[in-house]
């Protein structure tokens, strides 16, 4: 009985050490892909997973959870770069032609996800943020990203990362991604909403 108690704590002993190990190597690989991924350029920030144009990503919504390109999957994915001090009557028709697409697309049962990611997180808080685009634009979600990943992301989607006259450049198109996360084409972001609903309905019929 003495040695099956004895075999049973070596057992536990061993057990433990191997989950230690485990845990320590895991920690180890974190760190180096982290370092990796914050001294490796963009490549390593955001990858293109075979798309021409758009690919992987880690924004910050407003309430500071991270999402990736995987939480969209499933759904028509418009992706849009602006900064919010960017006057109104530039940017807010794009946010309001990408709401009323998405509400007329749920109509006909095509699940879209409208993103807006801002460029520039720094000169802008989420408040300001969201009073840019929640009240015209209530299902349009608004994210920030690092200035390492906006970089890499709108190489990535073909986006404009300058400033001009104290604010950063809109992208002038909406990069549509489809259900399975393949790029699908771009659309125009002058705010005609009927066009982007058109637009993706034929994107979805293909």
């Amino acid at each position: 009985m003495r040695n099956m108690q004895t075999e049973h704590e070596r057992r536990k002993k061993v057990g433990n050490r191997i989950i230690l190990l485990v845990i320590f190597i895991a920690v180890v690989l974190g760190y180096i892909g982290f370092v990796l991924a914050s001294h490796g350029g963009p490549k390593m920030l955001v990858q293109s997973n075979g798309n021409e144009i758009g690919g992987s990503f880690r924004l910050n919504s407003l309430g500071e959870s991270t999402v990736t390109e995987g939480d969209f999957h499933g759904t028509w994915m418009l992706v849009w770069f602006f900064d919010p001090r960017c006057p109104k009557d530039q940017c807010q028709p794009v946010l309001k032609s990408m709401e009323t697409a998405k509400a007329a697309l749920h109509a006909k049962g095509i699940r879209v996800s409208a993103l807006a990611v801002s460029l520039d997180m720094d000169a802008v808080d989420n408040d300001a943020l969201k009073d840019y685009v929640i009240p015209i634009a209530p299902h349009v979600m608004p994210f920030t990203a690092s200035p390492n990943m906006l970089k890499a992301m709108t190489t990535e989607y073909h986006a404009p990362f300058e400033k001009v006259g104290g604010h950063y450049v809109q992208a002038p198109q909406i990069v549509v991604m489809n259900p399975d996360s393949r790029y699908a084409g771009m659309i125009a972001a002058d705010g005609d909403a009927d066009a982007l609903t058109a637009q993706i309905q034929k994107f979805a019929a293909r």
